[in-house]
């Protein structure tokens, strides 16, 4: 069952700018990539397959607009976002990428969108993850 946060959480920035296909997926406040590094979370390996729905949404910005590009057509035409693609294949495939889990199922990635794009990009079957609950936001919240 969900509860109300513990902390004060500041509001994401970009909250009003989310687009439809990314509601439910891009956390409502600010939270730091440093803590969440910081959890103790055993690493699992996963399937790529199981994952690979996540590589449809817009998360990545192109020309200074938010969220319009996803990982999908950035390997659809890599020469045109060139950017994206070229953080893609430096991703280090030896970090596990961050999933958020509710009630057992993947909910959201955290941190890894460009070593999943990679991992799925070089036939990897498997990459390896850590799945933060929901109980674990406050501890990466930014207040």
């Amino acid at each position: 069952m969900w509860h109300a946060p513990r902390v004060p959480r500041q509001r994401f920035d970009l909250l009003d700018i989310v687009p439809a296909p990314l509601q439910g997926h891009i956390l409502d406040f600010n939270w730091s990539h440093e803590r969440l590094w910081a959890l103790d979370l055993p690493a699992r390996p996963m399937a790529v397959a199981q994952l690979r729905w996540l590589l449809s949404l817009p998360w990545w910005s192109y020309q200074r607009a938010h969220f319009v590009i996803s990982p999908e057509q950035v390997r659809s035409d890599p020469s045109r976002y060139h950017e994206q693609y070229d953080r893609t294949m430096a991703a280090d495939l030896s970090l596990p990428i961050h999933l958020l889990s509710h009630d057992n199922r993947v909910t959201t990635i955290l941190d890894g969108v460009h070593r999943l794009l990679k991992a799925d990009l070089t036939g990897r079957q498997v990459i390896n993850t850590k799945q933060v609950t929901t109980a674990c936001l406050d501890l990466i919240a930014r207040s």
